[in-house]
């Protein structure tokens, strides 16, 4: 009888070996078979470029299938953040500025500034602007290298604070992509994509247009 105890332990011992050696085998399948919880991933950090444009290119536009918005990027802006706006405006500034797109652009390619600074070919920026990119114009003044820029003219302030005493006339110039040209001073909003793309869409890009704040009326600054 005892013999017959010790073997029937001796068996039970035989059949739970496998089963401890199975055990753990299936615990490491099923952590291999897993997949590991996955990260949020951030979004692209806001990036801001200024600077003057110095090349515009045209590119083929696309349509999207069953839609009859354009969808491809129109133009390529090289932007050369080299040529700051102090340096920019100072030749460029006016009381009022009503002149045609390509007047302004025209004028602005002869700025010191644009002509002056070098163009680095590893500093430039560039941008796409699709049709979802945002063109905007804005106004400040040539010491102003920090706002945003003010909606019209009558709003841009002098350093003292105060602004400007010429009546308005006409309406000012409003640009759009397609005014878009080299010699403009731009400020461009964009978030980088895909690394492998070559360029970034831009979001929002703003024409920023320098106007010299008048601090005395026409009428009282004419001699009589």
């Amino acid at each position: 009888m005892r013999l017959e105890f010790v073997a029937r332990i001796k068996s039970a011992v035989v059949v739970a070996s496998p089963l401890f050696l199975i055990g753990p085998s299936l615990g490491l399948a099923q952590e291999r078979e897993d997949p590991p919880p996955t990260a949020k991933q951030e979004a692209p950090r806001k990036e801001i470029a200024s600077g003057v444009i110095v090349k515009v290119e045209k590119l083929p536009t696309t349509q999207a299938k069953g839609a009859g918005e354009t969808t491809a990027p129109r133009l390529r802006l090289s932007i050369n953040p080299n040529a700051v706006w102090r340096d920019w405006a100072r030749d460029q500034a006016r009381t009022r500025d009503q002149g045609t797109p390509k007047q302004d652009a025209a004028k602005g390619a002869k700025s010191i500034a644009t002509t002056g600074q070098p163009v680095d070919a590893d500093n430039l920026v560039v941008i796409e602007i699709a049709a979802s990119t945002k063109v905007e114009t804005r106004f400040r003044s040539p010491n102003d290298e920090t706002s945003k820029g003010e909606t019209t003219p009558e709003k841009v302030k002098s350093d003292e604070g105060t602004t400007t005493k010429t009546p308005a006339r006409g309406k000012p110039v409003q640009f759009r992509a397609e005014d878009l040209a080299a010699g403009l001073f731009v400020e461009a909003e964009f978030r980088p994509t895909d690394p492998e793309k070559k360029d970034d869409v831009a979001t929002i890009v703003t024409v920023i247009r320098p106007i010299e704040v008048s601090e005395t009326p026409p009428a009282a600054a004419s001699p009589k």
